[in-house]
């Protein structure tokens, strides 16, 4: 456990007392206290108990021509002895936390963005992690909810005048000082080890199978409790099997030696792979915890790995299998960019984002987004499609797995649009839907089911069965809703299925433009993580009779034709990534 007490240093006229200011997080040492001013609104933050018992409040506020003072209370004179005006900045386990040495409480906030207003900053017991960052010339701000950066900032207007808000507000830059009022290291530190829990990482790795918390499926975070038990169902695609069971590794530094300098940093056992809850015990959870699960094809009548990508890499993924998402018209691709700074592979995932531009980036629209596809790479026609995905929800959100025609010469909607998985804004919705003539032009039928309760904080894995009559969806293994194919010739004769034909594949993130999902926030960075995508078809499709490694011989190559997985024969050896028959077997390249 590292436990560091940092300190802030400005120089702004308290009392009578010259004081000390910081210029930049370098300057953070241990055991301070600090005061917190304001500059564009003349104030100071602390905490008047008699004015409220849990929100931090103002002294000498002064407002502006746009924002007259609300309350009395905010001009009372600021005390710079008075320990209710002084704060300490503490790190502790890898999480910094302020906290008010008057109240010996932490700063916690409310989450902005999804109800549409501010929220008050206030003084909990249960401490909450902050996050500071500095511009290097005085100037900070205090980002109070971590993953949505919300900002502290000072609100003359409003009932409570210090509050939350975003980093374009005015009065979200604060300058610090040292204060003289002792620091209260050991009360701090005491309510931090008793209240705070202590996260470590958890890292999945699968391959043709998957990892759930519960026997019915579900979601993990990237992290977990020092200490706590953890259980886990392994569970695959019929016929195939996890031969070498499911590695647990488990302490610190995973990827390095096990031994260091003669210290064991890591260890490792196998269980069972089997669809009953598994149990990791707490002295196992010492550290971070990987979980490892390889299955393999075992039944040559079980459907066949055809194609996937585990986001492996570094950078931009892979040319073999994807292309860009261009702009264009529609709303989910207004914005779309090439820019490396909107997709890119990075610690086993592929991250797609919605960013503010770039002054950089020569483009004049608020934001740049970015997708992918394998629209004349790889596309297929009926099998089971899955990807493992977690989205960062805030308003305007709207990420998306999904499929496109790879012959669209009727036009949208006619070819048809299979959508795996969407969500909006800060829904707990997944929605899964198709698009066709039948539905979208004429409004008959249904076209759309969602599945509501998810945890978006979680990784879920989203799937389709897709065959010549009907498509599925699942939820973490768990079956949404089907459409079929009608037996009706007027339906069919006005495109109700227009499913027998080639399909790819489509991962980005979008967002809203208000007609579905809200209007963008395009101060905000939107995020959703592909951890890997995969799709599986059945023999009688494929013909495939046995399976080699990636790579064959290359006497074979060069003396047999190749054909891909439609049958076609192709006028040479591959020159792309993608699964084969040469041989009679299948090759994946």
């Amino acid at each position: 456990m590292r436990i560091l007490l940092l300190l802030l240093t400005p120089f702004i006229a308290l009392a009578a007392a010259a004081q000390t200011k910081v210029y930049s997080a370098d300057q953070l040492t241990a055991n301070k206290t600090y005061t917190i001013y304001n500059p564009h609104f003349t104030t100071y933050a602390i905490f008047s108990p008699n004015d409220h018992a849990t929100y931090v409040w103002a002294a000498e506020m002064t407002g502006d021509d746009g924002h007259t003072v609300k309350n009395d209370s905010y001009l009372q004179t600021f005390d710079p002895t008075s320990p209710y005006g002084a704060w300490m900045v503490v790190e502790y386990d890898q999480h910094i936390y302020l906290y008010n040495v008057g109240a010996q409480k932490f700063l916690v906030v409310g989450v902005v963005g999804v109800t549409g207003g501010t929220q008050a900053t206030t003084l909990q017991d249960q401490p909450q992690p902050v996050s500071i960052s500095d511009d290097g010339n005085g100037n900070f701000n205090f980002i109070t909810t971590e993953g949505l950066r919300n900002y502290m900032c000072a609100a003359p207007q409003m009932d409570y005048p210090i509050s939350v808000w975003s980093s374009d507000d005015a009065g979200a830059q604060w300058e610090i000082t040292e204060s003289t009022v002792p620091a209260d290291y050991e009360a701090c530190i005491a309510l931090l080890e008793t209240r705070v829990p202590r996260i470590r990482n958890l890292q999945i790795i699968t391959r043709c199978g998957n990892i759930y918390p519960q026997t019915n499926g579900g979601g993990y975070t990237d992290n977990i409790v020092l200490g706590q038990p953890l259980t886990f169902s392994a569970q695959s695609l019929d016929g195939y099997s996890c031969t070498d069971g499911v590695v647990i590794r488990h302490g610190h530094d995973l990827d390095d030696l096990q031994y260091l300098d003669g210290e064991k940093q890591w260890s490792e056992y196998s269980v069972p792979a089997t669809q009953a809850l598994t149990t990791i015990p707490a002295d196992s959870v010492d550290g971070d915890v990987r979980i490892t699960a390889i299955w393999e094809r075992v039944d040559e009548n079980a459907d066949e790995l055809v194609f996937s990508d585990e986001f492996d890499g570094e950078g931009e993924p892979t040319a073999d299998y994807w292309v860009r998402t261009p702009r264009a018209h529609s709303t989910w691709n207004r914005w779309c960019s090439t820019d490396p700074r909107v997709v890119y592979e990075q610690g086993g995932a592929l991250h797609c984002l919605a960013i503010p531009t770039p002054d950089d980036a020569g483009d004049t629209e608020p934001m740049i987004t970015g997708g992918i596809k394998s629209q004349g790479l790889f596309a297929f026609q009926y099998g089971h499609a899955e990807a493992r995905i977690k989205t960062n929800q805030w308003r305007g959100n709207f990420p998306a797995f999904w499929m496109m025609p790879a012959d669209n010469s009727a036009g949208w909607p006619n070819a048809g649009e299979i959508d795996i998985w969407e969500t909006i804004d800060t829904s707990t919705q997944s929605w899964h839907t198709v698009h066709t003539n039948w539905t979208y032009n004429l409004h008959q039928g249904t076209n759309s089911q969602t599945y509501n309760n998810v945890d978006y904080n979680c990784w879920h894995t989203y799937a389709v069965d897709w065959n010549e009559q009907a498509i599925t969806w699942y939820v973490d293994g768990n079956k949404v809703w089907s459409y079929t194919k009608s037996t009706d010739s007027y339906a069919l004769d006005n495109g109700q299925w227009p499913f027998d034909a080639e399909f790819y594949l489509i991962l980005n993130q979008s967002v809203g433009n208000g007609s579905w999902a809200a209007n963008a926030d395009t101060s905000h960075t939107y995020e959703t993580l592909f951890d890997w995508v995969r799709v599986y078809q059945p023999t009688s499709i494929t013909g495939i009779q046995s399976q080699e490694s990636r790579v064959g011989s290359q006497e074979s190559m060069a003396n047999s034709p190749w054909y891909d997985l439609r049958g076609r024969k192709l006028s040479g050896e591959p020159t792309t990534r993608g699964v084969y028959l040469h041989n009679g077997k299948k090759i994946i390249r």
